[in-house]
């Protein structure tokens, strides 16, 4: 279905046209026999399987396998340790995921775990307070940088 779908979108596409060039640096003979020897490539859109469906019954059909998957949501941007950011993001990618998928799966999985929870939420915890500390850390630089000026 998605290929028709794309088919459609693909025919509907108003591109302008441009008369062909005239380069006066190419004879015509010899454009005419490289477009005889050239291959011709096969086109690349195809004709809908369905030419009579009509878009809003495509529309209705998207909308109701679009319901069968979870709702999404946009969460903020994710700051991670550095050297655990590149480890988590090439791991990811070797898979073929994103983090943010890998993170759902993650918690997906965990919180069927108590114990599991317990011991992520105690890292987690620890983690809090060393940023919360770098963070004061670096106020208090930039505090002492600024009243000596």
């Amino acid at each position: 279905m998605s290929d028709n779908v794309l088919n459609q979108l693909r025919n509907k596409r108003n591109r302008p046209t441009v008369e062909p060039r005239q380069d006066a640096l190419v004879s015509k003979v010899q454009s005419q026999t490289e477009k005889q020897n050239s291959p011709q490539e096969p086109s690349t859109v195809t004709e809908p399987a369905n030419p009579t469906a009509a878009p809003a019954d495509t529309i209705a059909e998207l909308q109701a396998e679009l319901e069968k998957y979870p709702e999404t949501r946009r969460h903020s941007a994710i700051v991670l340790e550095k050297d655990l950011d590149q480890e988590l993001t090439r791991f990811c990618k070797e898979r073929g995921i994103t983090v943010e998928v890998f993170l759902e799966a993650a918690w997906a999985i965990a919180s069927a775990d108590n114990t599991l929870v317990e011991k992520i939420t105690t890292e987690a915890k620890h983690r809090y307070d060393q940023r919360k500390r770098v963070g004061q850390i670096k106020r208090l630089i930039t505090m002492l940088r600024n009243s000596s000026k």
